[in-house]
């Protein structure tokens, strides 16, 4: 068992400019899935969060680039990412609508606090060509200088590194082509949030203390210099903090996630940030809380997410385990749509039955290695005994020996700290190849196959 009231696993929320692909999928999605779904199987409470991405302006820039209007676009992408998930067997037990009237108004009152914080400063920013949108996010790109990728301006998908116009090598405003910036200084609100060394050595001793399964997000924290990130821009599409103005759409899945996890425990819908963080502190279950997420958001969930949690006094926020996984592959290349290299979850789903996906992808989740997906793995036949959903009482009471020691070893293997999908696949496999060889007593065996059969029916795999 884990020890505490509830685990509260986090995922990012997807941006509603597209469906979901098998990297999606395989990625933070289903390894959260299954994690929530070993932690109930072996008796102990846990939820899986997330929302929609509904701010990113990459929403509105797909749909331009498809002569779509916005909000119509990014409504039937939310029903696409949806179906996408039920196609998958991946379910959340709390999901927010961050364009709710409620959350806008807790929303604002939290982003007033930030504003005040002495670390959201006000300083001149750069536009290109098109003065309407800031250069920054999807509206320029430009190549890393830590790793050489090219990148959107924020933070190198690649590497994990912030990466502003400044730092940027070669920088193209992606509307026009051109190359040419020049600074503008007419903000009311605060246009950067600055990290700087106080906060590393901070950072990195809190790093200290928690969990992640992760070389290259601890190497990442090790090697974190100051930084400033853009916390509002030019934008005609986000949450508008004054006209033509929003406010960076990672800052406000913070905020979202904060609400989720008050939502999550029953607290009220229409209450400020402030009020959010006082019921939390009085809240009767403790969460625990663990971030899912690719290596490419690793600088959010890794940095910002428990940097703000501090500053802004939100202790249950912050997370006790960090789980960054790497990208998947198809034939030796980076899964990626804009390359076109990808194969797009609805179109496996209409083809395969849900366990069979499940169980396939979770064979090349990309933990902690990149991994190569086929689809060809799909048509496998599986050793393992059938999945069973009357195997309960032999797998909630095991009576032999051997019962008992699996039945421990996926209880503490449930914990988040200690989870990995590889693991638990290769526990259900040894079960098995234990159960039918000769050194398994008749009990045993019987024991060992009811068991794999009662949890390949509730991991659905």
């Amino acid at each position: 068992m884990t020890g505490h009231n509830i685990d509260v696993i986090f995922t990012p929320p997807p941006t509603p400019d597209g469906g979901l692909h098998v990297g999606h999928i395989a990625g933070p999605y289903l390894r959260a899935d299954l994690n929530r779904r070993l932690l109930e199987a072996v008796g102990s409470p846990a939820a899986h969060v997330s929302h929609i991405d509904n701010y990113q302006t990459y929403v509105t820039k797909k749909a331009q680039q498809l002569g779509k209007e916005t909000n119509q676009f990014r409504d039937e992408m939310t029903a696409q990412i949806g179906s996408d998930f039920d196609g998958f067997g991946i379910h959340f037990d709390q999901s927010i609508d961050n364009t709710a009237d409620a959350y806008r108004v807790y929303l604002a009152s939290g982003l007033a606090e930030l504003f005040d914080n002495e670390r959201a400063i006000r300083q001149p920013e750069i536009v290109g060509q098109d003065t309407r949108y800031g250069a920054v996010e999807s509206f320029v790109s430009g190549t890393c200088p830590n790793c050489l990728q090219r990148a959107f301006i924020n933070v190198c998908e690649n590497c994990g590194s912030p990466m502003d116009l400044a730092r940027a090598l070669s920088p193209v405003e992606e509307s026009t082509g051109r190359c040419e910036f020049v600074q503008v200084n007419d903000s009311r609100v605060p246009t950067a949030f600055m990290i700087d060394y106080q906060d590393i050595a901070w950072l990195q001793g809190w790093h200290l203390e928690i969990d992640s399964d992760s070389p290259s997000l601890i190497r990442l924290i090790r090697e974190l210099e100051p930084s400033r990130i853009a916390l509002t821009f030019r934008s005609d599409y986000g949450y508008m903090v004054t006209p033509g103005r929003v406010v960076n759409p990672w800052f406000e899945i913070f905020f979202a996630h904060c609400y989720a996890l008050g939502q999550l425990l029953g607290l009220p819908a229409d209450l400020s940030f402030g009020q959010l963080r006082t019921e939390l502190s009085k809240a009767d279950l403790r969460p625990w809380v663990t971030y899912y997420f690719g290596f490419d958001n690793s600088f959010y969930y890794g940095v910002l997410f428990p940097l703000l949690a501090h500053i802004l006094d939100v202790p249950t926020m912050m997370p006790d385990t960090l789980k960054a996984n790497r990208f998947l592959k198809i034939n030796g290349a980076k899964v990626s749509s804009s390359r076109g290299n990808a194969i797009w979850a609805r179109d496996l789903a209409s083809r395969h039955p849900v366990a069979t996906l499940r169980g396939a992808l979770a064979a090349v989740t990309p933990e902690v290695a990149e991994l190569d997906f086929h689809e060809d793995m799909l048509t496998a036949i599986s050793s393992w005994p059938d999945p069973s959903d009357s195997a309960r009482p032999i797998f909630d009471s095991p009576a032999t020996l051997t019962g008992k020691n699996l039945r421990s070893t996926l209880e503490l293997l449930s914990c988040p700290e200690r989870f990995s999908v590889a693991e638990l696949l290769n526990r259900i496999g040894n079960a098995v190849a234990f159960a039918e060889s000769p050194h398994a007593f008749d009990a045993e065996r019987v024991e060992l196959i009811g068991m794999v059969a009662h949890l390949r029916n509730v991991l659905d795999i």
